[in-house]
């Protein structure tokens, strides 16, 4: 027979994780889910069964399982069936879903890393640089998967991350109150940006949709700028699709405002995504 300070060298759980486990006062701190083979107010002994059982325990808790799941969980392994086989993957996706979250939240931490390093004024914009770029290599990644089938080539993928990121640029050069900077070796997005705004804010002014004629024009032209001189209709095609997942992205909204004009982000975007074919859901 094992004491209780056994079974804490021996399976990794706490004191206060036994008691839980074991304590049949399931209306406070107890889960009831355990009996051990001696069991006496203030004094228990545990057998090779409760061993086993709380070795048990202590593999699903490295696999996440908290203290409330572990009976279900057990219970589950126990059963002639797929049930442990579903318990796991239920928790493997709440795992992944998690460690997304935590990915997303140190890549944030990475850019802002770098503000740290900027000029004091200028710190704002580089945490927006870092934030659009990524932002833009995520819609170009998105919407070469969504075009794949219409074999867009390697060199097209490239042409249209180049555009993206110069779209980038010219977006920060007019917030950083630079202008439209001369391009030299670039596609000439920069002073471009001036015209389309004037145009989003006419379009805006005459309440048109941004699935009219006008609206899309804007787009394709948008696109076309992204995806290079002497681009094919499948590079053009990529390039919309990126302009269209660039401005679904919310936390976009502020740059594209400040630089296209109030009401300019859902505009465009909606614009964007029907000159994509895509639906409002995508």
């Amino acid at each position: 027979m094992w004491k209780r300070s056994d079974v804490e060298r021996l399976t990794g759980l706490t004191r206060h994780m036994i008691q839980d486990l074991c304590n049949p006062n399931t209306s406070g701190d107890g889960l009831g889910f355990w009996e051990p083979s001696i069991s006496k107010p203030g004094y228990s002994r545990f057998d090779e069964g409760d061993l086993l059982a709380f070795y048990l325990v202590r593999q699903l808790m490295k696999a996440g399982f908290t203290l409330k799941e572990i009976e279900s969980a057990v219970f589950d392994l126990m059963e002639d069936d797929d049930s442990f086989e579903r318990a796991l993957r239920r928790k493997a996706t709440v795992l992944h879903r998690r460690r997304a979250e935590l990915d997303s939240k140190l890549s944030a931490l990475e850019y802002l890393e770098v503000a740290a390093t900027a000029a004091t004024d200028d710190r704002l914009y580089a945490v927006m640089e870092v934030a659009l770029t990524q932002s833009a290599e995520r819609a170009v990644r998105a919407a070469t998967a969504a075009v794949r089938a219409a074999e867009a080539a390697e060199a097209d993928e490239g042409s249209v991350r180049r555009g993206m990121c110069e779209l980038v640029a010219a977006v920060l050069s007019v917030l950083r109150g630079e202008g439209a900077p001369v391009e030299v070796g670039g596609r000439g997005i920069a002073p471009l940006v001036a015209g389309w705004a004037r145009a989003v804010a006419d379009l805006l002014a005459d309440d048109a949709a941004p699935a009219t004629a006008s609206a899309q024009r804007l787009i394709r032209e948008m696109a076309h700028a992204v995806a290079g001189e002497g681009a094919s209709d499948v590079r053009d095609a990529l390039a919309a699709q990126s302009l269209a997942a660039f401005l679904s992205e919310s936390e976009n909204g502020v740059p594209v405002e400040l630089v296209f004009g109030e009401g300019s982000f859902a505009f465009l975007g909606q614009a964007a995504r029907a000159c994509a074919g895509m639906s409002e859901n995508e």
